[in-house]
């Protein structure tokens, strides 16, 4: 069984298509995306169209919970920006994306199986996000699903690509982002910086000793997404998506 892993796309449709070349030339049995599909300065319907005509698997992040629950009044400019490009077509998709995905030793959420808007392998301290400890993985790995030693957990939100193995031998795997290399947020007030611009997706593959994952960053062209970010005037977004950092 191998498996294509890819989350938090963000809106960036170039960062999704490179990504989709590059696993063209690959062979997987199924294409999992988990969640932030479309929320950003970007193209949020474009993306939206590509993801709807696919046959890649998604379920919902934070952000496209936010685009069909939160009144366009109260949304934030990433969120706002992105609903006002969207279809009743495109709402109706986001709606029906399930909150998590469970497929055989394969079970996916966008943050935490209790929370779409938590933090899987990362603490946030001193305005940075680094590894959690290891009995904080533990704690928020707790869930009803039943997981062994050859589960393959998967997350998202972060945008950081992990592979952390669990004390019951199972193993959760963040792909990274395919569309933003770095971000802010205020929740608490942080940064997150890959520090390279390239778009991020994983491959895991079950062999008979355990999953093989092997994390792939994808080179495109940013001018034009580096441009639509300028222009919505999100000079952070722009700086992340050219280098990967927070300038």
């Amino acid at each position: 069984m191998r498996i294509a892993i890819l989350s938090d796309i963000h809106g960036n449709a170039d960062a999704l298509t490179a990504v989709l070349d590059d696993l063209a030339r690959r062979s997987v049995d199924a294409t999992v995306c988990l969640g932030d599909h479309l929320s950003g300065p970007l193209e949020a319907r474009r993306t939206a169209d590509m993801l709807m005509a696919s046959p890649i698997s998604c379920i919902a992040g934070n952000h496209d919970r936010a685009l069909v629950t939160t009144p366009r009044s109260e949304m934030g400019l990433s969120d706002g920006h992105a609903y006002d490009q969207l279809s009743g077509a495109h709402i109706a998709w986001l709606k029906g994306l399930p909150a998590s995905l469970s497929v055989g030793p394969v079970i996916a959420w966008h943050g935490t199986p209790a929370s779409d808007a938590e933090y899987w392998l990362e603490t946030v301290e001193g305005g940075r996000m680094r590894l959690a400890e290891r009995d904080v993985v533990e704690t928020r790995a707790q869930t009803s699903w039943s997981v062994g030693p050859t589960s393959l957990l998967l997350c998202g939100h972060t945008h950081m690509p992990r592979v952390v193995r669990l004390k019951s031998g199972a193993i959760v795997v963040n792909p990274g982002s395919v569309g933003l290399q770095g971000y802010t947020d205020d929740a608490p007030l942080h940064i997150m910086q890959v520090g390279a611009p390239e778009a991020r997706y994983a491959i895991a593959e079950r062999r008979r000793a355990g999953w093989a994952v092997v994390h792939y960053a994808v080179p495109y062209d940013t001018t034009n997404v580096v441009r639509l970010a300028r222009e919505a005037g999100r000079l952070e977004w722009a700086s992340a998506l050219e280098s990967g950092w927070i300038a």
